[in-house]
């Protein structure tokens, strides 16, 4: 009898152990998928963060990507506040601060883990429409960085609880897998409040690999002498307060600066993160409204020398966009080509340190009319930043297009 007790008993306990067994499973498996047992998402997720910024701060509105996925090109709209205020903001800036606590946007970026993302951002009434394109497909691989980002300076005269929404444009949203295959999308939308007393509105450098003890100066508001900095995967090796709108590190190691997540805490548990970039000051300004309506926003290799094939048809027409993040001038020559090699006009462009220009092929070179077939040169005293522009005023689109390496 007692041995059939003691079967009895064993079987009880091994049937318990399949039972524990296989709630363990569905609670991993659950925990992996986010919960509830439903599967991933297997398109797009995107999400913008819901910032607290006091007034005089920088509103840096980040659209992270929930999970990784690989992004060879596509089309974003942005838009902080209603199309309207935002519109009407623009024209009249102080008078119609009640309508929005944002001023016009400052700058915008993208980011991939190959830095190998360029893009064209164009602002208009209804918001910011992102066009982008990552041959190397890492665009979208990260989670740890947001995909873009954009900056509008937050009024002075910004009142306490006063609410903006941060939105993703469904209707002008397009994300295409490294086949060309379209990804479905889900959009999450958020919101910033004016409000605290914390904000980090530079980085300065905001790119390039740093040697160990390089000064890197945080500028913001609300900084405090014990505030907190996080510098992501670097470590910091000194933190010196200067001022509450100033505050400058090193870092023990070299790092590459651009899109590392950089954070401040204070003592109140108040916290601001920002993910810098290098800013440059634009030459001058297009006649093309597009083109003067739009930021180039530049892939991160630097070249002495690149090759373009301009388009002009129609509607349709081709532009140039080159970056100087050197800290010394740099000269670009431009060489317009036709179809049969014969050089037909140079241009010489002079920029300067952290500076930037974008025009018109037709506004550069106004007597030689670049139009489809002939070839643009660009050759580099030291290495730049260059883009292609691919533009059609009858859709207000202006795509980001490569430099070659050969003709």
């Amino acid at each position: 009898m007692s041995g059939k007790r003691l079967l009895s008993k064993s079987n009880y306990l091994l049937q318990l152990f399949f039972i524990l067994t296989l709630i363990f499973a569905a609670q991993s498996s659950d925990a992996r998928s986010g919960g509830g047992g439903e599967a991933p998402f297997a398109g797009v997720d995107l999400s913008v963060s819901s910032p607290t910024v006091p007034a005089g701060g920088l509103l840096q509105m980040q659209v992270f990507m929930t999970e990784p996925k690989p992004i060879l090109k596509g089309k974003q709209g942005l838009r902080a506040g209603s199309a309207a205020a935002r519109s009407a903001v623009a024209e009249a800036d102080a008078a119609l601060a009640v309508a929005s606590p944002l001023g016009v946007l400052r700058d915008a970026a993208l980011f991939s883990s190959g830095g190998d993302v360029s893009g064209v951002a164009v602002t208009g009434a209804n918001g910011t429409q992102f066009f982008f394109s990552s041959p190397l497909e890492t665009f979208g691989t990260s989670t740890d960085t947001p995909v873009i980002t954009l900056a509008y300076p937050v009024r002075a005269n910004a009142a306490v609880g006063q609410s903006v929404p941060l939105t993703l444009d469904q209707s002008n949203s397009l994300w295409l897998d490294p086949n060309g295959k379209q990804y479905s999308v889900e959009l999450n939308s958020g919101a910033m409040t004016v409000g605290g007393t914390l904000s980090i509105i530079d980085v300065v450098p905001g790119a390039g690999v740093l040697p160990p003890g390089t000064v890197i100066s945080i500028k913001g508001v609300g900084f405090e002498t014990d505030s907190k900095v996080d510098f992501g995967e670097a470590k910091v090796a000194t933190q010196q307060y200067v001022s509450p709108n100033l505050i400058e590190v090193t870092l023990r190691d070299a790092m590459e600066i651009r899109g590392q997540r950089i954070r401040i805490d204070n003592s109140d548990n108040q916290r601001a993160t920002y993910f810098p970039y290098q800013r440059t000051t634009s030459v001058g300004k297009s006649m093309h409204a597009l083109v003067a309506a739009s930021l180039p926003l530049f892939p991160q290799t630097a070249l002495t020398l690149g090759y373009f094939r301009p388009t002009l048809r129609g509607t349709m027409f081709s532009g140039l966009a080159l970056q100087n993040l050197n800290q010394v001038r740099v000269v670009a020559t431009l060489q317009l080509y036709s179809k049969s090699g014969i050089l037909l006009a140079t241009k010489k462009l002079s920029l300067g340190k952290n500076t930037r220009i974008s025009r018109d092929l037709v506004e550069l070179f106004p007597a030689a009319k670049p139009a489809t077939g002939t070839r643009l040169t660009v050759t580099s005293t030291l290495p730049i930043q260059m883009l292609g522009l691919l533009g059609d005023d009858s859709t207000g689109t202006l795509l980001p297009v490569a430099a070659t390496a050969t003709p």
